[in-house]
């Protein structure tokens, strides 16, 4: 069972593949997309497009909310997300938790240099080497529930591929075809 256009959807982190998932999320049609970051801002240049041109299709952002922790429960295949909890006691429910947050960036990469690793996304960082060549990946033993960004391999020039590939990832595990809005170049936003 995968996760509908009209499921609840929580991207932590507002990097530049936090909104290229929030923002190919929504033009391909799912309607119920949150993007949760710790900072007060959005990254500057050709990001804020992005964050406008999502909040345009209807993404929706908390900015300001450190989440702290993902909230499972329990089911007989494992486990799998609930939603999550922010610093200020928050819990806000979903059905995926896509994260944006750091997870294994180093120093030495350019994402690594803008943004520190973000300490939820620390525990999962082992699971971004299992698979050199993917950068999107579920995370094991979640009920395909926790999607995680790693930024280890991904050159500044295929950030705009994480997007459409999340959206990929979301179909083949659903077997569903969402309604396809047509997007403009991002060069655009």
């Amino acid at each position: 069972m995968g996760v509908s256009t009209s499921d609840s959807i929580v991207i932590v982190g507002a990097g530049a593949f936090g909104l290229s998932v929030a923002l190919h999320l929504s033009l391909r049609g799912y309607t119920n997309v949150s993007v949760f970051t710790k900072d007060d801002y959005i990254p500057f240049g050709d990001l804020t497009n992005v964050y406008r041109a999502a909040q345009d299709a209807g993404v929706r952002f908390f900015l300001g909310q450190h989440v702290d922790q993902i909230s499972y429960v329990s089911t007989l295949a494992g486990k799998k997300n609930a939603g999550i909890r922010t610093r200020n006691a928050g819990f806000y429910p979903s059905s995926l938790v896509i994260i944006d947050a750091g997870a294994g960036d180093t120093g030495t990469s350019e994402i690594g240099q803008l943004h520190a690793p973000d300490s939820l996304a620390i525990p999962l960082s082992c699971y971004t080497n299992t698979n050199p060549n993917s950068f999107v990946e579920y995370v094991p033993h979640t009920s395909s529930s926790v999607i995680l960004l790693s930024g280890n391999l991904v050159q500044k020039s295929k950030i705009s591929l994480v997007g459409p590939l999340v959206v990929d990832l979301l179909e083949a595990t659903s077997g569903q075809q969402t309604a396809v809005i047509p997007p403009q170049p991002l060069s655009r936003l």
